[in-house]
């Protein structure tokens, strides 16, 4: 019956027009006394009461009051009641519906704001604060929008790149395990082939034939020295024949490699030398002792 939403545009200042209500009525006694039938002042106190239901009197003072007709409808769209001030106006009007026969009910147009009319505002647009919130609202909410989207794409980017980041470097990973699984079947692999294509006795002989052999080339001694120079080979931190393109570290160490490589060729052809210089022991201890008897002869 006391709708504020329609008077101040708020819900919860319905006190505050029920009490506005009652002090018109007090004010205006001797107006609304002949439309009470019980005592005046009982009737006013039971209805300052917040839950107690009002009728045509309190309609009647709101409509002096706020200088606004009001409107009551019941199951049409055509009002079946019109209470009207004692003044004439053009300010849009109050409107209830009446159910059951008990109690009224506040309707409002959401299009067409009437709070603030008959309050004595100059210049006053019903809405046009509701408008601006509105907009308010809107750009508020169309940036809230635009940043999370952008926030989205930060994320997302962020994720992209650090999945390539772990592809590459569990593909690098892989790499360079395979490299080094190679690298130590070929190490087995050479260790074992000595064992497997030669016995020890005709390794033995070749080793005999070999420095017996006294205008051969320093190449032709290379052969004894193949499983110490690829022992020296992994002993390396890395195999100098792989591909570089396998170990991410091994264009960095290309110079100390090949130093390594080459002093390793030098200290065999060193060896080498030494091994031609040195005389042939001779197995019959009277060969000299001949020679010479042959000379003085």
């Amino acid at each position: 019956m006391f709708p504020p939403d329609q008077v101040f545009g708020d819900e919860e200042m319905h006190a505050t027009v029920r009490q506005n209500c009652m002090d018109y009525i007090v004010k205006n006694a001797d107006f609304f006394r002949s439309y009470i039938t019980e005592d005046f002042d009982h009737y006013v106190t039971r209805k300052r009461r917040q839950h107690c239901h009002g009728n045509h009197i309190e309609m009647i003072a709101l409509s002096e009051l706020y200088n606004r007709p009001i409107e009551v409808y019941e199951y049409s769209i055509e009002p079946i009641n019109i209470v009207h001030g004692m003044y004439k106006t053009d300010n849009e009007p109050i409107r209830l519906s009446y159910h059951c026969g008990v109690h009224y009910n506040s309707i409002i147009d959401p299009w067409r704001p009437t709070a603030g009319h008959g309050l004595g505002f100059p210049d006053l647009e019903p809405g046009r604060a509701q408008e601006s919130l509105i907009r308010t609202a809107v750009r508020q909410s169309e940036e809230s929008h635009i940043e999370r989207a952008m926030l989205d794409d930060k994320i997302a980017a962020t994720d992209w790149e650090a999945t390539q980041e772990e592809l590459i470097q569990q593909v690098a990973r892989e790499s360079y395990l395979q490299w080094l699984c190679d690298a130590n079947q070929q190490h087995k692999d050479n260790k074992t082939m000595p064992s497997s294509s030669s016995s020890p006795t005709s390794a033995t002989t070749y080793e005999r034939t070999a420095n017996s052999n006294h205008g051969s080339s320093p190449r032709n001694l290379l052969p004894l020295r193949l499983d110490e120079r690829k022992d020296c080979e992994f002993a390396l931190p890395f195999n100098y024949e792989c591909d570089p393109s396998s170990n991410p570290d091994l264009d960095d160490d290309d110079d100390s490699l090949m130093r390594q490589v080459l002093a390793i060729s030098q200290i065999e052809y060193v060896e080498t030398l030494k091994k031609q210089q040195k005389p042939p022991k001779s197995d019959d201890p009277d060969e000299p002792s001949s020679s010479s008897d042959t000379h003085l002869l």
